[in-house]
């Protein structure tokens, strides 16, 4: 799939100024769910600090354009649908503060990466991410 990097990119500079990101700025990396359907979007993830892993959403309280993130994921999402064919029900993006970013898509399964009680801890490490 030849996707635009600029899409990518974007995505991840705006990330970066979310309140959790900027509540952190020791931040080593974070990995952010976003499930999305046709009315609505929403993120869960977390922020990795040393040894600390702290729950977090891509939410903005001092972003003039609140809906900046959200309009750029569905025109990456467009984007993706016009090279493969296939529109992505979940997202998951990594970052580490170096500025290395990881995309993975879901477009079956729209629980894959959901998190709840039963597997909190475990997907807290399965989408810690791993750059080598």
């Amino acid at each position: 799939m030849n996707i635009d990097a600029k899409y990518i990119n974007s995505i991840g500079m705006i990330l970066t100024g979310c309140d959790s990101i900027l509540e952190h700025p020791d931040w080593s990396s974070f990995a952010v769910v976003f499930d999305i359907n046709e009315g609505h979007m929403a993120s869960s993830g977390f922020i990795y600090v040393n040894d600390k892993i702290i729950p977090a959403s891509a939410s903005f309280a001092n972003l003039g354009d609140k809906k900046a993130l959200s309009n750029k994921i569905r025109e990456f999402q467009q984007a993706v649908f016009e090279a493969c064919g296939h529109k992505f029900v979940q997202l998951l993006i990594q970052m580490n503060s170096a500025g290395k970013i990881h995309i993975d898509f879901e477009f079956d399964n729209p629980k894959r990466w959901n998190m709840g009680p039963a597997n909190y801890r475990a997907m807290r490490e399965q989408l810690r991410p791993a750059f080598d």
